[in-house]
């Protein structure tokens, strides 16, 4: 269950200082003494269940502050990864009493990050206030500085997340401006199915053979024009994954 309600009792009028935060956890008791403390910090929040309903469509054009999870498996490592790169926010793991392996496993996976820290599930306002605060320096000193990315007549905000071809501002979802920066980040190179599933989804697509990623390349081939009048080629390698190619360098 997605809670959708943002917490307001305590917010200020000022609305573009409102740190909103993501909430991620299974358990609803925690969830909830999180979302006051966030309430009473002057902080807006959104709770979910699990990382895959974080990485939901719907959701994608929330600018998240600030993730808070709590891990409860050894297997979400893929999905708060890219969870953090499509929102490009810093993450406070949240240790609990149950779920020290998959903190473990995250925290030797993120060692170097300066946008991940660890709370504890029992810590008091003032140092969940401290932890907060001291990751969104982090991730305004660490934030990178070019906000555009131009291939030809393609242009994509990185901020506003919106992309152009020539002149013409295109109506993308979020996963198909995500799957268009990504390609053309990797111009003439192959991405795996594999690669793209993790990215886009924060899954593996091994085990199920999904057709969501072949609708949303068709959709981006279409509404970005994709083709040979522009110099390009984007083309399945069957059993692999997707490649766009630049006939005109």
């Amino acid at each position: 269950m997605i809670e959708k309600d943002f917490q307001k009792s305590t917010i200020p009028p000022d609305k573009e200082k409102i740190l909103l935060v993501a909430l991620v956890d299974s358990d609803l008791s925690r969830r909830n003494h999180f979302r006051q403390q966030l309430d009473v910090l002057g902080c807006a929040s959104l709770a979910f269940d699990s990382p895959n309903e974080l990485m939901a469509d719907q959701f994608d054009s929330c600018e998240f502050g600030c993730m808070i999870v709590t891990p409860q498996d050894d297997y979400i490592h893929s999905q708060m990864k890219a969870a953090m790169e499509r929102y490009n926010s810093p993450m406070l793991l949240v240790a609990a009493q149950d779920n020290f392996p998959a903190i473990s496993l995250l925290e030797k996976s993120f060692l170097n990050s300066n946008n991940v820290d660890v709370i504890h599930e029992s810590c008091s306002r003032h140092e969940l206030n401290w932890r907060l605060n001291f990751l969104r320096r982090q991730a305004v000193n660490s934030a990178v500085s070019v906000d555009f990315f131009n291939f030809g007549i393609y242009s994509f905000d990185l901020r506003r997340r919106q992309a152009w071809v020539g002149e013409e501002k295109i109506p993308l979802r979020p996963l198909e401006f995500d799957l268009s920066l990504e390609l053309f980040r990797n111009i003439n190179s192959l991405l795996t199915r594999e690669k793209l599933y993790t990215k886009l989804w924060g899954e593996s697509v091994c085990s199920v053979k999904s057709r969501k990623l072949d609708v949303c390349i068709s959709n981006v081939r279409k509404k970005m024009r994709i083709d040979e009048d522009e110099g390009l080629c984007l083309r399945s390698v069957y059993g692999r994954g997707y490649e766009l190619d630049a006939m005109n360098p």
